[in-house]
């Protein structure tokens, strides 16, 4: 009987400091043996134990008015981000609140949460009571700043129309981003006759000589977003199979200055050293074709690059229809390369079969008859996306083990 007596006082305790109500009571059945039952809480002067048993009523005494008052809470904040302040007393039990400052005026809760729209230090006040009287005011201060933006992100570009007929034609391009802080300017590569290459606006429209992929680069105050790409196609010119536009376009210096040819069912294998200068802004270019006829492969193929006598470097490696393709991956290969690797040593593996083969996995399938291009650039992912060498050469070396058949 002695736990049950107890239990009941904890019960109600908790009621109180819960509520802060002014007073509580309860029942409690007479004890067959005496128990000493000790209850302390802070918002309570005395008790009164009134009744006889077993029915008795023990309630909470408040003789004063809230003392002893504070306001908890961050002493900074962002601008546009919520912060909450609280309002504590040592004694009294208050039972109303008023705050005065900022997001705070007029609040009548225990708490205030809200933001200020403006830089600078807001004070705040506030003062607590109960039917007794109130407690001297409290007052705390918040300096408040601009949060500074995060970059863009989720950035997307479409061109309207993306097919041209021969000889070109206009288009207009737009990249918007769905995360992060909002772009103010704007890079795109390449940039045509009467293009400008830097823009504050996020859409233009330009006359497109020949098929090409188009980079727009966000910018803010906080740094670069995620590159956005998007193809235009025109008809019997410009891209896929007919020389290496697609790179040169795109500002990209292409090693040795052609792409370097890969025999079918044969290894190989080459050094950067061997092409040139493999720096920021370099691309390596390799071409494979599958002969037509070539029947599906029992035995993938595998590109792999990898640092060659220095530090290990970033690197991206992608294997498309169209060189310089760095685009997501589309295993279909109609909006952006077969496949992708990023990495120090980066690797793809190929092979001759139906594109819904290479759904899941990440390997390139490719077309008997067609040619490809393997595309390696210094980058890196992050902190952000951006050349990764940071020097003249960044030596590397490229090995081919051959699909089989």
């Amino acid at each position: 009987m002695k736990h049950s007596l107890l239990d009941h006082v904890v019960a109600k305790a908790a009621t109180l400091l819960a509520g802060a109500s002014m007073a509580f009571s309860f029942f409690v059945a007479a004890p067959v043996h005496a128990a000493q039952v000790t209850l302390s809480v802070s918002s309570c002067d005395s008790f009164t134990l009134s009744g006889t048993a077993p029915n008795q009523t023990l309630t909470c005494v408040v003789s004063a008015a809230p003392a002893n008052c504070s306001i908890q809470g961050p002493s900074a904040g962002s601008v546009g981000s919520p912060i909450t302040l609280n309002a504590v007393c040592g004694s009294g039990a208050p039972t109303q609140w008023s705050w005065t400052g900022g997001h705070c005026q007029g609040v009548t809760t225990q708490s205030c949460t809200g933001t200020e729209t403006n830089v600078g230090s807001v004070t705040y006040g506030m003062t607590a009571s109960n039917g007794i009287g109130s407690a001297p005011a409290a007052s705390t201060s918040v300096s408040w700043s601009n949060a500074p933006p995060l970059v863009p992100s989720g950035c997307t570009a479409t061109a309207n129309p993306s097919s041209l007929p021969a000889g070109g034609g206009s288009t207009t391009l737009t990249v918007t981003c769905s995360g992060g802080g909002a772009p103010t300017q704007y890079l795109w590569v390449p940039a045509y006759a009467g293009m400008p290459q830097w823009t504050t606006v996020n859409s233009q429209t330009a006359f497109v000589p020949q098929s090409t992929i188009f980079s727009i680069t966000p910018y803010n105050a906080s740094g670069v977003g995620n590159t956005a790409q998007v193809s235009v196609t025109v008809s019997g010119g410009g891209g896929g199979n007919v020389g290496l536009s697609n790179c040169t376009n795109q500002g990209f210096a292409v090693i040795p200055a052609a792409t370097v040819s890969a025999t079918w069912g044969s290894a190989g294998t080459w050094q950067s050293t061997q092409a040139g200068s493999f720096g920021d802004g370099a691309v390596w270019v390799f071409q494979i074709t599958p002969p037509s006829g070539t029947p599906a492969s029992s035995i993938a193929g595998r590109f792999v690059v990898s640092e060659f006598q220095g530090l290990a470097t970033p690197r991206q490696l992608t294997i498309s229809a169209t060189p310089c393709d760095f685009r997501a991956r589309d295993y279909t290969g109609a909006n952006g390369p077969l496949a992708v690797s990023n990495g120090s040593t980066a690797s793809i593996a190929y092979q001759v079969a139906a594109s819904f083969n290479c759904f899941l996995g990440g390997s390139a399938c490719l077309t008997a008859g067609t040619t490809y291009y393997v595309s390696a650039r210094n980058w890196q992912l992050d902190p952000s996306p951006n050349w990764s060498c940071g020097q003249t050469s960044c030596n590397a070396i490229m090995n081919d083990s051959p699909a089989s058949p």
